[in-house]
Protein backbone atom coordinates (compact mmCIF):
# COMPACT_ATOMS: atom_id res chain seq x y z
CA UNK A 1 0.00 0.00 0.00
CA UNK A 2 1.38 3.38 -1.03
CA UNK A 3 0.14 6.46 0.85
CA UNK A 4 0.77 10.04 -0.24
CA UNK A 5 0.54 12.54 2.65
CA UNK A 6 0.13 16.09 1.32
CA UNK A 7 -1.31 18.56 3.84
CA UNK A 8 -1.03 22.30 4.23
CA UNK A 9 0.21 23.63 7.58
CA UNK A 10 -2.15 23.56 10.56
CA UNK A 11 -1.91 27.29 11.20
CA UNK A 12 -0.96 28.18 14.76
CA UNK A 13 -0.14 24.57 15.55
CA UNK A 14 2.00 22.45 13.23
CA UNK A 15 3.94 22.89 10.02
CA UNK A 16 2.94 20.79 7.02
CA UNK A 17 6.06 18.67 7.53
CA UNK A 18 5.15 18.01 11.16
CA UNK A 19 1.65 16.94 10.13
CA UNK A 20 3.17 14.48 7.64
CA UNK A 21 5.52 13.05 10.26
CA UNK A 22 2.79 12.54 12.87
CA UNK A 23 0.37 10.83 10.48
CA UNK A 24 3.08 8.56 9.08
CA UNK A 25 4.18 7.56 12.56
CA UNK A 26 0.64 6.63 13.53
CA UNK A 27 -0.02 4.63 10.37
CA UNK A 28 3.25 2.73 10.74
CA UNK A 29 2.21 1.51 14.19
CA UNK A 30 -0.63 -0.43 12.59
CA UNK A 31 0.62 -0.96 9.03
CA UNK A 32 4.43 -1.07 9.23
CA UNK A 33 4.87 -2.23 5.62
CA UNK A 34 3.11 0.81 4.15
CA UNK A 35 5.11 2.84 1.64
CA UNK A 36 4.94 6.60 2.14
CA UNK A 37 5.53 9.70 0.12
CA UNK A 38 5.57 12.84 2.25
CA UNK A 39 4.80 15.97 0.26
CA UNK A 40 4.04 18.96 2.50
CA UNK A 41 2.26 21.72 0.60
CA UNK A 42 1.53 25.44 0.87
CA UNK A 43 -0.65 28.01 -0.86
CA UNK A 44 1.85 30.81 -1.38
CA UNK A 45 1.70 32.00 2.21
CA UNK A 46 3.62 30.98 5.29
CA UNK A 47 5.63 27.80 4.81
CA UNK A 48 5.90 28.02 1.03
CA UNK A 49 9.65 28.63 0.99
CA UNK A 50 10.32 25.61 3.23
CA UNK A 51 8.28 23.43 0.87
CA UNK A 52 10.32 24.69 -2.09
CA UNK A 53 13.66 24.20 -0.34
CA UNK A 54 12.78 20.66 0.71
CA UNK A 55 12.61 19.61 -2.93
CA UNK A 56 14.83 22.08 -4.77
CA UNK A 57 17.45 23.08 -2.19
CA UNK A 58 18.92 26.56 -2.12
CA UNK A 59 20.57 28.78 0.48
CA UNK A 60 18.97 31.13 2.99
CA UNK A 61 20.13 34.71 2.50
CA UNK A 62 19.77 36.98 5.54
CA UNK A 63 19.31 40.70 4.88
CA UNK A 64 19.15 43.81 7.04
CA UNK A 65 15.75 45.29 6.23
CA UNK A 66 12.68 46.87 7.86
CA UNK A 67 9.46 45.60 9.39
CA UNK A 68 6.02 47.00 8.38
CA UNK A 69 6.52 50.02 10.69
CA UNK A 70 10.01 50.71 9.29
CA UNK A 71 11.89 49.36 12.29
CA UNK A 72 15.21 47.63 11.49
CA UNK A 73 15.02 43.83 11.41
CA UNK A 74 16.69 40.94 9.64
CA UNK A 75 14.76 38.75 7.23
CA UNK A 76 15.76 35.95 4.93
CA UNK A 77 14.85 34.61 1.53
CA UNK A 78 15.73 31.48 -0.44
CA UNK A 79 18.26 31.74 -3.27
CA UNK A 80 19.13 29.06 -5.81
CA UNK A 81 22.41 30.37 -7.21
CA UNK A 82 22.69 27.78 -9.99
CA UNK A 83 19.28 28.85 -11.31
CA UNK A 84 19.71 32.56 -10.47
CA UNK A 85 16.30 32.30 -8.80
CA UNK A 86 15.15 33.93 -5.58
CA UNK A 87 12.08 32.95 -3.58
CA UNK A 88 10.92 35.83 -1.39
CA UNK A 89 8.11 35.59 1.18
CA UNK A 90 6.84 39.11 1.78
CA UNK A 91 5.53 38.22 5.25
CA UNK A 92 9.09 37.81 6.52
CA UNK A 93 9.61 41.57 6.20
CA UNK A 94 6.08 42.98 5.85
CA UNK A 95 3.93 40.42 7.62
CA UNK A 96 1.19 40.82 10.20
CA UNK A 97 2.94 38.38 12.54
CA UNK A 98 5.77 40.92 12.97
CA UNK A 99 3.45 43.34 14.78
CA UNK A 100 1.76 43.25 18.16
CA UNK A 101 -2.02 43.50 18.04
CA UNK A 102 -1.97 47.13 19.24
CA UNK A 103 0.54 48.06 16.50
CA UNK A 104 -1.64 46.96 13.61
CA UNK A 105 -2.70 49.89 11.43
CA UNK A 106 -2.66 49.61 7.63
CA UNK A 107 -2.57 53.40 7.32
CA UNK A 108 0.94 53.35 8.78
CA UNK A 109 2.46 50.11 7.48
CA UNK A 110 4.62 49.69 4.40
CA UNK A 111 6.03 46.99 2.12
CA UNK A 112 9.38 48.83 2.02
CA UNK A 113 11.12 45.94 3.76
CA UNK A 114 9.99 43.52 1.07
CA UNK A 115 11.47 45.85 -1.53
CA UNK A 116 14.82 45.67 0.28
CA UNK A 117 14.77 41.87 -0.05
CA UNK A 118 14.00 42.17 -3.76
CA UNK A 119 16.81 44.71 -4.22
CA UNK A 120 19.26 42.34 -2.54
CA UNK A 121 18.24 39.47 -4.82
CA UNK A 122 18.65 41.68 -7.90
CA UNK A 123 22.08 42.80 -6.69
CA UNK A 124 22.99 39.15 -6.20
CA UNK A 125 22.24 38.52 -9.88
CA UNK A 126 18.78 36.94 -9.75
CA UNK A 127 17.19 36.67 -13.19
CA UNK A 128 13.97 35.24 -11.76
CA UNK A 129 12.21 36.22 -8.54
CA UNK A 130 9.17 34.46 -7.13
CA UNK A 131 7.33 36.59 -4.59
CA UNK A 132 4.85 34.89 -2.26
CA UNK A 133 2.48 37.42 -0.71
CA UNK A 134 0.31 35.90 2.03
CA UNK A 135 -0.01 37.25 5.57
CA UNK A 136 0.67 40.93 4.97
CA UNK A 137 0.28 43.74 7.51
CA UNK A 138 0.00 46.33 4.75
CA UNK A 139 -2.42 48.16 2.50
CA UNK A 140 -0.01 50.30 0.49
CA UNK A 141 -0.57 48.81 -3.00
CA UNK A 142 3.13 47.95 -3.14
CA UNK A 143 4.42 51.55 -3.13
CA UNK A 144 6.69 50.73 -0.19
CA UNK A 145 8.26 47.91 -2.16
CA UNK A 146 8.63 50.20 -5.17
CA UNK A 147 10.17 52.98 -3.08
CA UNK A 148 12.88 50.60 -1.88
CA UNK A 149 13.67 49.93 -5.54
CA UNK A 150 13.93 53.62 -6.43
CA UNK A 151 10.44 54.83 -7.32
CA UNK A 152 9.36 58.16 -5.84
CA UNK A 153 5.78 59.15 -5.06
CA UNK A 154 5.00 62.87 -5.17
CA UNK A 155 2.06 64.95 -3.98
CA UNK A 156 0.43 67.82 -5.87
CA UNK A 157 3.25 70.19 -4.77
CA UNK A 158 5.96 67.80 -5.99
CA UNK A 159 6.97 66.78 -2.48
CA UNK A 160 8.02 63.18 -1.89
CA UNK A 161 5.62 61.06 0.16
CA UNK A 162 6.44 58.32 2.64
CA UNK A 163 5.29 55.04 1.04
CA UNK A 164 2.46 54.10 3.42
CA UNK A 165 -1.22 53.31 3.06
CA UNK A 166 -2.38 56.69 4.32
CA UNK A 167 -0.38 58.52 1.61
CA UNK A 168 -1.85 56.66 -1.36
CA UNK A 169 -4.62 59.24 -1.55
CA UNK A 170 -2.07 62.07 -1.88
CA UNK A 171 -0.13 60.67 -4.84
CA UNK A 172 -0.31 63.05 -7.81
CA UNK A 173 2.66 61.74 -9.80
CA UNK A 174 5.16 58.90 -9.82
CA UNK A 175 8.85 59.18 -10.66
CA UNK A 176 9.76 55.81 -12.15
CA UNK A 177 12.97 53.80 -12.47
CA UNK A 178 14.00 50.95 -14.72
CA UNK A 179 15.00 47.72 -13.03
CA UNK A 180 17.63 45.32 -14.26
CA UNK A 181 16.17 42.55 -16.39
CA UNK A 182 14.37 40.02 -14.20
CA UNK A 183 11.24 37.89 -14.53
CA UNK A 184 8.87 38.28 -11.55
CA UNK A 185 6.15 35.86 -10.51
CA UNK A 186 3.67 36.61 -7.72
CA UNK A 187 2.20 33.60 -5.91
CA UNK A 188 -1.08 34.11 -4.05
CA UNK A 189 -4.31 32.30 -3.21
CA UNK A 190 -6.27 35.59 -3.39
CA UNK A 191 -8.20 36.58 -6.53
CA UNK A 192 -9.62 39.93 -5.37
CA UNK A 193 -9.25 43.15 -7.37
CA UNK A 194 -7.41 46.14 -5.93
CA UNK A 195 -10.34 48.31 -4.79
CA UNK A 196 -14.11 48.29 -4.36
CA UNK A 197 -16.40 46.11 -2.25
CA UNK A 198 -14.36 42.96 -2.95
CA UNK A 199 -11.02 44.77 -2.94
CA UNK A 200 -8.06 44.78 -0.58
CA UNK A 201 -9.40 47.26 1.98
CA UNK A 202 -12.97 46.03 2.35
CA UNK A 203 -12.08 42.34 2.50
CA UNK A 204 -8.74 42.22 4.31
CA UNK A 205 -7.96 45.49 6.13
CA UNK A 206 -10.05 44.75 9.24
CA UNK A 207 -7.80 41.84 10.20
CA UNK A 208 -4.84 44.21 9.86
CA UNK A 209 -6.26 46.58 12.46
CA UNK A 210 -8.46 48.88 10.37
CA UNK A 211 -11.74 50.31 11.67
CA UNK A 212 -14.75 50.81 9.39
CA UNK A 213 -13.76 54.44 8.92
CA UNK A 214 -10.18 53.54 8.03
CA UNK A 215 -11.38 50.88 5.58
CA UNK A 216 -13.37 53.50 3.67
CA UNK A 217 -10.35 55.83 3.70
CA UNK A 218 -8.07 53.08 2.42
CA UNK A 219 -10.45 52.12 -0.36
CA UNK A 220 -10.52 55.72 -1.60
CA UNK A 221 -6.73 55.69 -1.51
CA UNK A 222 -6.58 52.45 -3.48
CA UNK A 223 -8.89 53.98 -6.08
CA UNK A 224 -6.45 56.87 -6.40
CA UNK A 225 -3.44 54.64 -7.09
CA UNK A 226 -5.67 52.56 -9.38
CA UNK A 227 -5.85 55.58 -11.67
CA UNK A 228 -2.13 55.05 -12.31
CA UNK A 229 -2.36 51.26 -12.55
CA UNK A 230 -5.19 51.26 -15.10
CA UNK A 231 -6.64 47.87 -16.02
CA UNK A 232 -4.05 46.10 -13.85
CA UNK A 233 -6.09 47.12 -10.80
CA UNK A 234 -8.84 44.74 -11.90
CA UNK A 235 -6.66 41.70 -12.53
CA UNK A 236 -7.39 38.66 -10.31
CA UNK A 237 -5.01 38.88 -7.36
CA UNK A 238 -4.44 42.64 -7.68
CA UNK A 239 -5.88 43.08 -4.18
CA UNK A 240 -3.66 40.44 -2.58
CA UNK A 241 -1.47 41.58 0.33
CA UNK A 242 -3.08 44.99 0.57
CA UNK A 243 -2.69 45.63 -3.14
CA UNK A 244 0.88 44.38 -3.42
CA UNK A 245 -0.44 42.16 -6.21
CA UNK A 246 -1.36 45.21 -8.28
CA UNK A 247 1.87 46.95 -7.33
CA UNK A 248 3.91 43.97 -8.51
CA UNK A 249 2.03 43.93 -11.81
CA UNK A 250 2.71 47.64 -12.35
CA UNK A 251 6.17 48.22 -10.87
CA UNK A 252 7.74 44.81 -11.53
CA UNK A 253 5.78 43.78 -14.65
CA UNK A 254 5.07 40.57 -12.76
CA UNK A 255 2.63 37.81 -13.55
CA UNK A 256 0.27 36.46 -10.87
CA UNK A 257 -0.31 32.72 -10.44
CA UNK A 258 -2.70 30.81 -8.11
CA UNK A 259 -0.75 29.77 -5.03
CA UNK A 260 -1.85 26.19 -4.34
CA UNK A 261 -1.72 25.08 -7.94
CA UNK A 262 1.67 26.71 -8.53
CA UNK A 263 3.23 25.07 -5.46
CA UNK A 264 1.82 21.66 -6.37
CA UNK A 265 3.19 21.89 -9.89
CA UNK A 266 6.55 23.07 -8.53
CA UNK A 267 6.91 19.99 -6.30
CA UNK A 268 5.58 17.60 -9.00
CA UNK A 269 2.47 16.59 -7.07
CA UNK A 270 0.78 14.87 -10.02
CA UNK A 271 3.74 12.52 -10.45
CA UNK A 272 3.48 11.43 -6.80
CA UNK A 273 -0.31 11.22 -7.01
CA UNK A 274 -0.27 8.63 -9.79
CA UNK A 275 1.93 6.31 -7.70
CA UNK A 276 -0.28 6.44 -4.61
CA UNK A 277 -3.18 4.22 -3.53
CA UNK A 278 -4.51 6.65 -0.91
CA UNK A 279 -3.99 10.36 -0.45
CA UNK A 280 -4.22 12.17 2.89
CA UNK A 281 -4.52 15.93 2.89
CA UNK A 282 -5.72 18.55 5.33
CA UNK A 283 -5.36 21.96 6.96
CA UNK A 284 -5.96 23.59 10.30
CA UNK A 285 -9.65 24.29 9.68
CA UNK A 286 -11.97 23.02 6.98
CA UNK A 287 -14.81 25.43 6.26
CA UNK A 288 -16.56 27.02 3.29
CA UNK A 289 -13.40 28.94 2.29
CA UNK A 290 -11.44 25.70 1.97
CA UNK A 291 -12.98 25.06 -1.44
CA UNK A 292 -12.00 28.42 -2.90
CA UNK A 293 -8.62 27.43 -4.33
CA UNK A 294 -6.86 26.44 -1.12
CA UNK A 295 -4.48 23.48 -0.86
CA UNK A 296 -7.10 20.95 0.23
CA UNK A 297 -9.48 21.85 -2.60
CA UNK A 298 -6.71 21.59 -5.20
CA UNK A 299 -5.56 18.21 -3.86
CA UNK A 300 -9.11 16.87 -3.82
CA UNK A 301 -9.76 18.13 -7.35
CA UNK A 302 -6.64 16.48 -8.73
CA UNK A 303 -7.37 13.22 -6.89
CA UNK A 304 -10.90 13.14 -8.27
CA UNK A 305 -9.62 13.50 -11.83
CA UNK A 306 -7.63 10.28 -11.54
CA UNK A 307 -10.17 8.45 -9.31
CA UNK A 308 -7.98 8.33 -6.20
CA UNK A 309 -9.52 8.23 -2.72
CA UNK A 310 -8.79 11.24 -0.53
CA UNK A 311 -8.86 11.28 3.27
CA UNK A 312 -9.16 14.70 4.92
CA UNK A 313 -7.58 15.50 8.28
CA UNK A 314 -8.03 18.85 10.01
CA UNK A 315 -7.88 20.62 13.30
CA UNK A 316 -11.59 21.36 13.03
CA UNK A 317 -14.46 20.91 10.56
CA UNK A 318 -16.57 24.04 10.92
CA UNK A 319 -18.82 24.09 7.89
CA UNK A 320 -20.06 21.73 5.20
CA UNK A 321 -20.96 24.68 2.93
CA UNK A 322 -19.42 24.20 -0.53
CA UNK A 323 -18.29 20.70 0.46
CA UNK A 324 -17.73 18.70 -2.78
CA UNK A 325 -20.62 16.37 -3.62
CA UNK A 326 -18.28 13.56 -4.56
CA UNK A 327 -16.69 13.51 -1.09
CA UNK A 328 -18.10 11.92 2.05
CA UNK A 329 -18.10 14.18 5.10
CA UNK A 330 -17.44 11.13 7.26
CA UNK A 331 -13.98 10.99 5.63
CA UNK A 332 -13.04 14.23 7.42
CA UNK A 333 -11.17 13.32 10.61
CA UNK A 334 -10.60 16.12 13.10
CA UNK A 335 -8.32 16.79 16.02
CA UNK A 336 -11.02 18.78 17.79
CA UNK A 337 -13.37 15.78 18.01
CA UNK A 338 -10.67 13.95 19.95
CA UNK A 339 -9.55 16.82 22.17
CA UNK A 340 -11.02 18.29 25.37
CA UNK A 341 -11.12 21.85 24.04
CA UNK A 342 -9.41 24.25 21.63
CA UNK A 343 -6.32 24.63 23.81
CA UNK A 344 -6.00 20.85 24.10
CA UNK A 345 -6.29 20.56 20.29
CA UNK A 346 -3.20 22.71 19.90
CA UNK A 347 -1.25 21.30 22.83
CA UNK A 348 -1.75 17.67 21.83
CA UNK A 349 -1.95 18.12 18.05
CA UNK A 350 0.99 15.82 17.31
CA UNK A 351 -0.21 13.12 19.70
CA UNK A 352 -3.76 13.19 18.34
CA UNK A 353 -2.57 13.14 14.73
CA UNK A 354 -0.61 10.00 15.49
CA UNK A 355 -3.82 8.45 16.87
CA UNK A 356 -5.65 9.56 13.72
CA UNK A 357 -2.92 7.88 11.68
CA UNK A 358 -3.63 4.63 13.51
CA UNK A 359 -7.36 5.01 12.84
CA UNK A 360 -6.73 5.61 9.14
CA UNK A 361 -4.53 2.50 8.98
CA UNK A 362 -7.23 0.31 10.52
CA UNK A 363 -10.16 1.77 8.58
CA UNK A 364 -8.69 2.27 5.10
CA UNK A 365 -5.41 0.41 4.66
CA UNK A 366 -6.43 -3.21 4.77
Amino acid sequence: MHVLISPDKFKGSLSASQVCEALEKGIKKRRPKTIFTRMPLADGGEGTLEVIQQLHGGAWITVDTFDPLMRPIQADYLYLADQKTAYIEMARASGLALLKAKERNPLKTSTFGTGILIADALHRGASQIILTIGGSATNDAGIGMAAALGWKFLDAKGLELAPTGENLIKIASISSVELVSCAFTVVTDVANPLAGPTGAAHVFAAQKGASATIIKQLDKSLNNIASFFGSLAFEPGAGAAGGLGAGALYFLKAKIVPGSSWVMDKVHFNRALLKADFIITGEGKIDSSTWDGKVVSEVVKRCDKVFKQTILVSGAFESSTNFPLFLDETDVITISSRAKNAADSVARATEILEQIGEEIALKYLN
